[in-house]
C-alpha cells in the first residue's frame, strides 16, 4: 500500500534540505557546510569542484580549506583535498549506529546506479531528519543531499520516520490527524512506501521505505529521488528491495 505524501507548495513551506548558502553566512557555518561537501566526495576533491559544489567563491574556499588544514581537519594531497584524521574520529563518534551506515553503503549505491536516482538513507537524531549516507550518480538538477544534511518533515523520507513517534494529537503539515493516522499504521506494515509526487521539490518525485532492524523495529528510511513527471516503473519495488538488503545485513553483524 503506497502511503502519499500530502505537504502543501506554498510560501510558507519549510525548504525539503534544510542547509545555508554562502551568502551571509558566518565563517563557522561556511567551514562546517564546506567539511560536509568534502565528506561526500570520498575519492577527496579539487579546490574549484569544492568551490562550485559549496556555492561558495574560490577564493573564500581556499581560505577555509587553509584554516581547517591548519586544524587537522581537513589535508591536502597533490591537488585535491580530503577529510583529515582528526575530523573523521570526530565523525565515527557522530555516526549514531555505524553498523547501519556500513549495512546501507552497498544497497544505496546499487539502487542509484540502476535506477538513475538521488538515493539516501536517514534516521531521526532527535527530532531532526538527519541524512546518514548518500548515493547521487550523475544527477545534477537537484540541490547536493549530503551527510550530515537535515531534511524537512514534508519529505517522504521524513514521513516515514515520524511513524516511529507514539500516537498523539499532532499530525504533520499537509496531513490530518485522521489521514496521518491511517498512514501511520500502513507505514507500519511490512511493504508500504511513502510518495511525494513534486509536493516538496518541483519537477522531482521520490519514493522512501522503512528500514528496519531485523527483530522489525524502524531504524532508517531509504528513499530515492528521481527527476521525472511520475515515479518510475519499477521503482517502489527497487526501494522495498533495497530496504530488505539493508535490514539482511544489520542481522549479519
Amino acid at each position: 500500500m503506497d502511503v502519499r505524501d500530502h505537504a502543501a507548495a506554498g510560501p510558507h513551506r519549510k525548504p525539503a534540505i534544510r542547509a545555508g548558502t554562502a551568502n551571509g553566512r558566518g565563517v563557522l557555518e561556511g567551514a562546517f557546510h564546506l567539511l560536509d561537501v568534502l565528506a561526500a566526495a570520498e575519492e577527496g576533491a579539487g579546490l574549484s569542484e569544492l568551490a562550485r559544489d559549496a556555492g561558495m567563491p574560490k577564493a573564500t574556499t581556499y581560505r577555509l580549506l587553509r584554516q581547517l588544514a591548519d586544524l587537522g581537519a581537513v589535508h591536502q594531497h597533490g591537488q585535491r583535498y580530503f577529510v583529515g584524521r582528526r575530523l573523521a574520529l570526530l565523525g565515527d563518534a557522530w555516526q549514531p549506529d555505524p553498523r547501519l551506515r556500513a549495512a546501507a553503503r552497498e544497497p544505496v549505491r546499487l539502487l542509484s546506479a540502476l535506477t538513475t536516482t538521488v538515493v539516501f538513507l536517514t534516521a531521526l537524531e532527535g527530532d531532526r531528519v538527519k541524512v546518514i549516507t548518500v548515493a547521487r550518480g550523475e544527477i545534477k538538477e537537484v540541490p547536493p543531499i549530503l551527510p550530515g544534511s537535515e531534511l524537512a518533515e514534508a519529505t517522504a523520507a521524513g514521513r516515514v520516520l515520524l511513524t516511529q513517534r507514539p500516537d498523539g494529537d499532532a499530525a504533520p503539515p499537509g496531513f490530518t490527524l485522521t489521514e496521518w493516522r491511517r498512514a501511520q499504521a500502513a507505514l507500519r506494515r511490512s511493504g508500504s512506501v511513502a510518495v511525494d509526487h513534486h509536493e516538496v521539490m518541483p519537477g522531482v518525485c521520490c519514493v522512501a521505505a522503512p528500514v528496519r532492524r531485523p527483530e522489525g523495529e524502524i531504524v532508517a528510511s531509504i528513499s530515492a529521488l528521481a527527476v521525472r513527471p511520475a515515479v518510475p516503473a519499477g521503482l517502489t519495488e527497487l526501494v522495498l528491495r533495497a530496504s530488505r538488503e539493508i535490514t539482511r545485513n544489520l542481522g549479519r553483524t
